[in-house]
């Protein structure tokens, strides 16, 4: 580990924030040559939240008994005499560009771009934190990412279904980064259309934005009266009053799998990426759905921010 100067740290939120930004206005992974060079995503939205906060202690209530604590996760990943005085986790909301969002509105099955974009988006995440991480330890701090550690595994669980040992939805709602909708996706100042990434630093978190009290979305808290267009949208029936049935989602993805991933991994640039699942881990492929998300009111922005 590369010595650090001796004068103020900076914070975990400015420092991954403007590592974020360069990764993907740098990445050519970012860019789809099978469809015009139209971009996967646009500019990160970027949280932290202190590592030992009590949200995450809950999160082995709601989400999985085993999800991981972000001072042990560091603490495991961090050389002997290590300053672990400070442990930070910061949060990443990666925005689908308009191009990809467009493709995907008024279908009954995903649009090609979007499926790509959504499995290259896959790579680029492992990659930004792989990449992050290094550049953190390249300047003397200790980092980690859970989604790259043997301790991330995702499953199903009896309680909760389908279950990991680290959500990134849940830890994106943890460092402010917004609430829950209806369609279980949570609804950042940039809108639901996004994916998240994450990582544990050993540094001051820094000036983080305010959690909400209510993890729900007005749209989730009041059953889809104040807005139930995702509902609607859902070709799977996965979405009603009482929010996201995961079950139903989870099996309507597998039919958009079974009917399209053969044929796009023959015809386009698919870049592959880890699939963790019930303890295993291998590169493949990964296509999703996302019809919930597009031509609604939260599709690039909250409505009720």
């Amino acid at each position: 580990m590369r010595e650090r100067s001796t004068g103020a740290p900076p914070s975990a939120l400015q420092f991954v924030r403007q590592l974020a930004r360069d990764f993907i206005g740098a990445s050519a992974g970012n860019r789809l040559e099978d469809f015009g060079d139209v971009q996967v995503f646009d500019m990160p939205l970027v949280g932290a939240v202190d590592g030992r906060d009590p949200v995450f202690q809950a999160f082995r209530e709601v989400v999985s008994p085993g999800h991981l604590m972000p001072p042990e996760i560091l603490e495991r990943y961090s050389g002997a005499g290590a300053d672990l005085s400070c442990v930070s986790v910061v949060s990443w909301a990666l925005p689908f560009s308009q191009d990809v969002r467009q493709s995907n509105r008024g279908r009954d099955w995903p649009s090609p771009l979007y499926s790509v974009a959504r499995n290259n988006g896959g790579a680029i995440i492992f990659g930004m934190s792989r990449r992050l991480t290094e550049q953190l330890r390249g300047s003397g701090f200790v980092a980690v990412s859970p989604i790259l550690t043997e301790e991330y595994d995702a499953f199903r669980s009896a309680e909760h279904g389908l279950s990991s040992t680290w959500s990134e939805r849940h830890v994106a709602y943890a460092a402010g980064l917004g609430s829950f909708g209806l369609h279980g996706s949570l609804i950042t100042p940039i809108g639901s259309y996004v994916r998240f990434g994450s990582l544990v630093v050993n540094l001051p978190t820094g000036p983080a934005a305010p959690r909400m009290d209510d993890y729900r979305a007005p749209c989730l808290s009041t059953g889809g009266e104040t807005c139930g267009l995702c509902r609607d949208r859902c070709p799977a029936g996965a979405i009603s009053e009482n929010g996201m049935d995961k079950e139903k989602c989870y099996v309507r993805r597998n039919e958009i799998r079974e009917r399209n991933l053969v044929g796009y991994a023959g015809k386009y640039r698919m870049l592959p990426s880890p699939i963790v699942k019930g303890g295993t881990r291998k590169e493949g492929y990964s296509l999703g759905c996302a019809l919930c998300l597009c031509g609604v009111p939260c599709e690039d922005t909250d409505p009720e921010g």
